[in-house]
């Protein structure tokens, strides 16, 4: 028994050069676009990064009836908006541009992967960029990265790419052939 290593459907579809649908095209630019925009607000998080801490302080002694300075001498540790903007940048952009990749020949497995991560990727930036307290400046951002995972999915999931991701691993990557 040996292992025949043949061409799978997707290095077929990429030595064949098949082009890839106008939607997905689209739908990958859009995910690199909000991969820049995340960027920029990783950046601009650094730079804001006082004005969140007190807004934090702020919005804790607002919720639990103590004044600003009680808050300051507590053990109060205010949320660290960089450290999450940087490890969210850290771990999506890798991901994503190697997910990227693989939904650009017609990788199925890549397309549900990319959706969740577009998915619990949008979840956090709401919930990041809704945080009481939070500058117009990373709102604006937010929502803006919000949109694009939204863009980026309907583009992804258009009626339109349903063939172009339906044959792209039909065969498995090995099949055993019997030499009796």
């Amino acid at each position: 028994m040996t292992i025949d290593r043949g061409a799978s459907a997707t290095e077929e579809r990429v030595a064949a050069g098949a082009p890839v649908p106008p939607m997905v095209g689209l739908a990958l630019r859009a995910a690199l676009a909000q991969m820049l925009v995340m960027t920029v607000a990783t950046v601009v998080t650094y730079f804001l990064q006082d004005t969140l801490r007190d807004a934090s302080i702020t919005a804790h002694a607002a919720s639990t009836g103590q004044t600003i300075a009680a808050v300051r001498e507590s053990s109060f540790a205010p949320f660290g908006f960089f450290r999450v903007a940087l490890t969210m940048l850290a771990t999506y952009v890798p991901l994503a541009l190697v997910l990227v990749a693989m939904v650009r020949v017609g990788a199925r497995w890549a397309l549900y992967t990319l959706t969740a991560l577009v998915g619990m990727s949008a979840v956090v930036q709401l919930v990041l960029g809704t945080t009481p307290g939070t500058p117009l400046v990373l709102v604006l951002l937010a929502a803006l990265s919000v949109a694009l995972h939204g863009l980026t999915l309907l583009l992804l999931w258009h009626p339109a790419n349903r063939r172009y991701f339906q044959n792209a691993h039909s065969g498995h990557w090995a099949r055993v052939v019997d030499e009796d």
